[in-house]
């Protein structure tokens, strides 16, 4: 039988028929402009985090009392400064095997990694990602940052690296540079290991971080975040080889979305990523807002105002830092950008503070929301600030040609890359939007009239709202997860609002200065995640679900989705 063509891509694709849902299909207009597609980016930490983790696998192998006098020494068993050593080394059978992905004797650069994977002139001269000549410390999860791990193998910008083209200097670095490890057996194992074999698996990091010490420990975690994984205590030694076989996932996403950029036609694009810290809502951050103008758009796309090299640029700025997933909050922002905020004011209109009703938070007209659970933190203040909603930092289209949408008929989407479920990524006034949804007749994807009472909304058994997830081989109740992701309505059943934010986007008339229905459709990449709330946030708004596990499945998702926003929409059968 003939292969679909997202089997033959290797896609998993998300378009639910399911409980007699379907999508809606968009107004009908004339082409008169390009479709623009703004590109979200995940920054999120877990982005610096390896496809598949270093393995573990016999990881406690060699572990003996720590010998008398020895502590600090370099003896297989022994726990000194830079940690323990059992499990170390690259002769276990069950580990070479683990490792059989990567093999620098191969004459195939896809076993050897004799390439390096990124090699953008824009990091430098030299090849960043990766030179295949150096060692890199790493830890089992992701490669030595700066910021949190010593030696520190990635900058604090995520665009340069540093490695060591000596075996042994590579080593020493590796175990904390002390005397004691000098000519010792672990110092030995891993000058072996790294010359052999390309890899050593090192100490697995126990003390805490002190004056002789810092930064060995590995990464701290703050009360609101989850506990790490073993791997991320593990050192390892690694060839540049290595890593151009299996990048970090930052490494791959950027790469495979700026060989999207570098080929797409006849599509206005733009750049973007979660927005760092600005209180309780963050705006997205716009490295580059879609390119080109109108006037340079129609009627075709002039490629040297379209300026593909500072589109790929705009995705090498992106820091893969935050600790917070924002999807929902981002899709407001840039619902914000389509809006027309310097024409008709229509955002300022529905979101300025104070908002009626309430300030938008289901369970109470005046905002509040439970403290946090982790630290602590005031909930009462949620959304109250005066510029909540209306941020200095919430990119806004231009005038003039410097505008989001070129005309009445442009389709308009915003393509999320992301690595998992949004946290901490509620900030958005969902009853205000549920309002004006409402007012207007909005419908699920089953044609059921959108429904959505804030009232008591601990009690009632039907607060209405956004949830798609059981759609997708959960409940609704899953998706109202709660744990390290601050803060959450009270609402059973909504809990979570990113889906909302999407539907909001998808079936609200976004503009007032132009006939039609000017709405945004939103498109999920999972990279290697297929949680049932990022299927409904696609669903919401009416875009598609694709999971990717691999570089070039994930190059064929964004394509894939291009290609859905440049086609005719209609019902899904």
């Amino acid at each position: 039988m003939r292969r679909s063509l997202s089997q033959r891509l290797g896609l998993t694709l998300g378009w639910v028929s399911a409980g007699g849902a379907a999508l809606l299909s968009l107004p009908s207009h004339a082409e008169t402009a390009p479709p623009s597609v703004i590109f979200l980016l995940d920054n999120h930490e877990s982005m610096q985090d390896f496809p598949q983790f270093l393995p573990e696998v016999n990881g406690d192998a060699g572990a003996v009392p720590n010998p008398p006098g020895v502590a600090m020494s370099g003896q297989f068993g022994a726990d000194g400064y830079a940690g323990l050593n059992v499990g170390t080394g690259c002769s276990d059978p069950a580990l070479v095997s683990a490792m059989s992905w990567f093999d620098k004797n191969s004459s195939d650069p896809k076993l050897n990694g004799s390439i390096p994977y990124d090699n953008d002139a824009d990091f430098g001269a030299t090849p960043q990602f990766f030179d295949p000549n150096l060692f890199y410390s790493s830890r089992g999860r992701r490669l030595s940052w700066v910021v949190e791990e010593t030696p520190a193998s990635v900058s604090v910008d995520f665009r340069t690296t540093s490695g060591t083209s000596d075996a042994m200097s590579a080593c020493w670095a590796t175990l904390n540079w002390k005397d004691v490890y000098w000519n010792s057996p672990v110092l030995n194992e891993c000058i072996s290991c790294v010359t052999t074999k390309g890899w050593w698996r090192g100490p697995l990091v126990t003390h805490p971080a002190d004056s002789s010490t810092y930064g060995m420990n590995g990464p701290l975690r703050a009360l609101d975040e989850p506990p790490l994984p073993r791997e991320a205590f593990r050192k390892w030694v690694v060839s540049g080889r290595v890593l151009n076989v299996r990048p970090p996932r930052f490494v791959i996403a950027r790469k495979m979305l700026k060989e999207v950029i570098a080929t797409a036609s006849n599509v206005r694009m733009g750049v973007a990523t979660f927005g760092p810290d600005a209180g309780w809502y963050d705006p997205p951050q716009m490295f580059e807002k879609l390119r080109p103008t109108c006037d340079k758009s129609s009627p075709v796309i002039d490629e040297a105002s379209l300026n593909r090299p500072l589109l790929m640029r705009a995705v090498n700025k992106t820091v893969f830092r935050n600790n917070e997933r924002s999807i929902g909050e981002a899709l407001f922002g840039l619902g914000a950008y389509f809006s027309s905020q310097k024409v008709d004011n229509r955002w300022t209109s529905w979101f300025q503070q104070p908002l009626n009703p309430g300030w938008g938070w289901p369970g109470c007209c005046n905002g509040g929301t439970y403290d946090n659970p982790n630290t602590g933190g005031d909930g009462r203040y949620w959304g109250v600030q005066s510029d909540e909603w209306l941020k200095t930092a919430q990119p806004w289209e231009g005038t003039g040609f410097d505008k989001s949408v070129c005309g009445d008929s442009q389709r308009s989407a915003v393509i999320v890359v992301t690595g998992g479920t949004p946290t901490y990524d509620n900030t958005v006034p969902i009853t205000k939007m549920m309002d004006i949804l409402k007012a207007n007749g909005a419908r699920h994807p089953n044609g059921a009239l959108l429904t959505f009472d804030p009232v008591n909304s601990e009690t009632n058994p039907n607060p209405g709202g956004v949830n798609y997830c059981h759609l997708f081989g959960a409940t609704q109740e899953d998706c109202d997860y709660t744990d390290y992701n601050w803060p959450t309505g009270l609402a059973k059943t909504n809990k979570n609002f990113m889906d909302d934010a999407a539907f909001f986007l998808s079936h609200a008339d976004l503009r007032g200065d132009m006939p039609g229905n000017q709405t945004v459709r939103t498109f999920v990449i999972g990279y290697g995640d297929s949680s049932p709330m990022l299927q409904s946030i696609a669903l919401a708004g009416q875009g598609r679900f694709y999971r990717a596990n691999q570089p070039t499945s994930l190059k064929d998702a964004i394509l894939f989705a291009l290609g859905e926003v440049q086609a005719p929409f209609c019902a899904a059968p």
